[in-house]
């Protein structure tokens, strides 16, 4: 517990602006960063809702998996997110595609599939063991 205490301020020292990760820092292990998952009925609130307008990258029960999964990337995608379309629900799941960037949230789960556009097609990244369908799929 101290670690994970130690880590947060060593990473809240470091960040710049808003940011929720700082550039270059080592991200712990998902098994860290999510020991005990955020309350994500609150993303119900984002439905209809673009994620520059709800906060859905910046201040919500994924932005920290988000974060840790996605590593150095993570900036990339939010920039790319933030030109995304409305969260929608599709079933038990919720979409919000963009033109460089999707992201598939599992609520039930608390997992997540995301996508970010390359020179070379889509780099995609899940939650470790989730099985979180890609947009095309659905």
């Amino acid at each position: 517990m101290r670690f994970i205490l130690a880590a947060a301020l060593l990473l809240a020292a470091c960040s710049k602006g808003d940011d929720k990760v700082a550039e270059n820092a080592v991200m712990p292990p998902i098994s860290v960063t999510s020991e005990t998952p955020g309350d994500w009925t609150e993303l119900d609130g984002m439905v209809d809702r673009t994620p520059a307008e709800s906060g859905l990258m910046e201040n919500s029960p994924v932005t920290v998996d988000v974060n840790a999964t996605l590593g150095p990337e993570a900036p990339t995608f939010r920039t790319a997110m933030m030109r995304a379309g409305k969260l929608v629900r599709q079933g038990d799941l919720l979409v919000a595609k963009g033109p460089d960037a999707w992201l598939v949230l599992q609520p039930r789960d608390h997992a997540f599939r995301a996508g970010l556009r390359s020179g070379s097609g889509w780099h995609q990244w899940q939650t470790p063991g989730a099985d979180v369908p890609a947009p095309a799929a659905l």
